[in-house]
């Protein structure tokens, strides 16, 4: 059995398709020789499958034409519940180990102090500098898609939880990497995936597998590492044949292309239009036949700003985020598992457009799509009823009812009552939620700012989101817009 090397918090499927995936081809060719326990954030049931499998599971790579490859994954050596107090204690116990890494794979909403998994983090690298001292080195890498994540973590770990101790919080300056990382595949929630797709792979593994993972193949460069000072010892850097990159430079301008030219694509790109129009999955509403002409606009718009601002040598934006678009028409995913945590979202991946200097050169075409694309986003997060702080409800241009899942309600809360409000009053919503600093500049930001300086931009999002609160469908209004540009 493989020596536990790594721990992961959070069980999730892009952990299982591509940092886990990776440790084990590691360990199949032998350039490295360890195991991942998991802890599963919230439930029992993927670390009661992890035990009673044997940490085995399988990958299945498809897309809309069928299984193309699956693979048989060990790297996972146990697992527990971080939801109890026990599990809690098993997940703790295996800092006895002599470790190489630390994986936390929740996303942007557990990314903070008293989320369950932020507490897990901190627990356990106390009791790793408890067990091993203060030479004792490790890395952590947050998987999650944050500008600069591993940065994140560490001022989170470093400056917001108690002091335990003046030789702990050296340790944790010195001798912790938090590796900022860029991650990048398509892993649907198996619900998601056709009913033909999921027969062929249980046909082909002919073993019941609770751990089952859907994913599209593996993109160009899945994943890029920012390792500065070398102390990274789990050698993902030897797999740059499955596009793995271990940088000794910043990732920054990386992980800026990812988050505004392949995450823009679903949010505010084609995602809560398609959820509002009664589009279940996101395949079918980027090949929609008016959505999809408007999405690549969109990303061709996006190309040409960010290309001007963050040029890297050598790389195309717009061939980057047009590939993108053609990969999620290929796979079939559920617009309702990315519409989540809108605030940050819309802030990681479309404040950057707005505030840019090239933006007045964009076309007026794509200045206008770029709005109606935000004020979908706004619309979505519209509540048609709210029955508790935890109970905030939308609905869809064809009447169905959907949970607003954001738990950032500051924008819900602005634009509850807004169905039917007159033209002004819109702008005023509007106003404030644009002009609101803390809502659209990251934490700490030395000179945070709201969006209210483009006032060409804030005008056309407050007359877009006026008509989509006051009958007119996702739809109709971007009708209109092709019949205005004649596109």
């Amino acid at each position: 059995m493989l020596p536990t090397k790594i721990l992961a918090i959070g069980a999730g499927g892009l952990q299982r398709a591509l940092t886990h995936e990776f440790v084990h081809i590691l360990n199949q060719r032998n350039l490295y020789d360890g195991g991942i326990f998991v802890g599963q954030p919230r439930g029992t049931e993927k670390a009661d499958a992890f035990n009673q499998q044997g940490g085995v599971y399988h990958v299945v790579t498809f897309d809309m034409r069928g299984v193309h490859d699956i693979r048989q994954v060990s790297s996972v050596v146990g697992a527990t519940t971080l939801a109890t107090a026990a599990g809690r204690e098993q997940f703790y116990a295996q800092t006895e180990h002599p470790l190489d890494l630390l994986l936390i794979g929740v996303t942007e909403a557990g990314i903070a102090k008293g989320e369950l998994a932020m507490d897990v983090l901190e627990e356990t690298l106390y009791r790793y500098f408890c067990h091993h001292g203060a030479d004792a080195t490790l890395c952590v890498i947050n998987t999650d898609n944050l500008r600069n994540n591993g940065d994140i973590i560490r001022d989170i770990l470093c400056n917001a939880y108690p002091k335990r101790s003046d030789d702990y919080a050296a340790w944790l300056e010195t001798n912790v990497g938090f590796l900022n990382e860029m991650g990048d595949r398509l892993v649907p929630q198996v619900y998601a995936v056709p009913d033909e797709i999921q027969e062929a792979a249980r046909a082909r593994i002919e073993r019941q597998d609770e751990l089952i993972t859907y994913a599209e193949a593996m993109p160009a460069t899945p994943l890029i590492l920012e390792d500065l000072d070398a102390v990274l010892r789990v050698p993902f850097g030897k797999l740059q044949d499955a596009g793995v990159v271990v940088s000794r430079k910043s990732i920054e301008p990386y992980h800026d292309w990812k988050l505004l030219l392949v995450n823009s694509v679903h949010v505010p790109g084609i995602t809560h239009k398609g959820t509002l129009s009664g589009i279940e999955y996101v395949n079918e509403a980027a090949a929609h036949p008016t959505f999809a002409p408007h999405l690549e606009r969109l990303m061709d718009g996006y190309a040409k700003i960010v290309e001007a601002d963050i040029p890297i040598a050598g790389k195309s934006a717009r061939a980057y985020s047009l590939e993108f678009v053609a990969r999620i028409r290929r796979v079939k995913d559920d617009n309702a598992r990315i519409n989540i945590i809108e605030t940050v979202k819309l802030r990681e991946r479309a404040a950057d457009i707005v505030r840019s200097p090239n933006y007045d050169a964009s076309t007026e075409l794509f200045k206008s799509d770029f709005a109606y694309s935000f004020a979908t986003v706004l619309r979505f997060l519209t509540p048609h009823t709210i029955s508790s702080p935890d109970d905030y409800k939308g609905i869809t241009d064809t009447g169905e009812v959907y949970e607003i899942r954001d738990p950032d309600r500051t924008i819900q809360d602005i634009l509850k009552d807004a169905f039917g409000v007159s033209e002004s009053d819109a702008a005023a919503r509007i106003a404030t939620i644009l002009s609101n600093a803390a809502l659209w500049s990251s934490a700490g930001a030395v000179s945070p700012s709201g969006l209210d300086g483009n006032r060409d931009f804030m005008e056309r999002v407050s007359g877009y989101y006026h008509r989509l609160v006051n009958g007119e469908t996702c739809l109709e209004v971007l009708e209109g817009i092709n019949s205005e540009w004649g596109s």
